[in-house]
């Protein structure tokens, strides 16, 4: 390798603890989202995060997805609690615009994110991954998450993609992982089908 781990991630990819108390949560139900903090908006089935901080999803979200839309400066972690998200038209984890996102697994937990076989169009481009990033993504933590894209990709990221510790497992019509600058994996498992 051509430098040390810590050249290739930094002490946030590796650490994936929370304070779950001073978490913004959001409810998963069903056809719909629950959640209490003005930095939420909830349309239908879409959640969208406006700005930096920590949030913990859990429960089933069908024909929906969360957007993290912050400026370009923020960095968001998403921390999935036995969540289950699956979009029929879309990604069902779409960061739109951050700096920085950590796809954070709690541990011992089960997550699914999935997309049904359709992508709308966007003003911002082609938007084809069941887990799709306009900015670097990290997914870490010591719980479980199951991609599927019926069509498209699994996970991707328009700049760098980075998997430390998470146990993956990604079914993809496409490519399973995808960054452009770099797909970088530290320790963990995945599978890829």
């Amino acid at each position: 390798a051509r430098g040390t781990e810590t050249e290739w991630f930094s002490n946030r990819d590796l650490k994936s603890d929370y304070d779950e108390e001073s978490c913004v949560k959001v409810i998963l139900e069903g056809d719909r989202a629950a959640c209490d903090d003005q930095t939420v908006g909830i349309s239908g089935g879409t959640v969208t995060i406006t700005r930096e901080g920590t949030y913990l999803l859990s429960g089933i979200l069908e024909k929906g997805r969360v957007v993290i839309d912050t400026d370009d400066e923020s960095k968001v972690q998403l921390i999935l609690d036995g969540a289950r998200i699956t979009s029929q038209d879309g990604a069902a984890l779409y960061a739109k615009s951050a700096d920085k996102v950590f796809l954070t697994l709690a541990a011992g937990s089960e997550n699914m994110l999935a997309n049904g076989g359709n992508y709308a169009a966007h003003d911002d481009g082609r938007v084809d991954g069941a887990v799709f990033a306009n900015c670097n993504l990290t997914v870490n933590g010591t719980g479980s998450l199951d991609v599927s894209a019926a069509e498209g990709h699994g996970i991707v990221s328009r700049d760098n993609l980075r998997i430390a510790e998470a146990s993956l497992r990604v079914t993809a019509a496409g490519h399973g992982l995808s960054g452009k600058d770099s797909v970088r994996m530290a320790c963990g498992s995945l599978e890829v089908v």
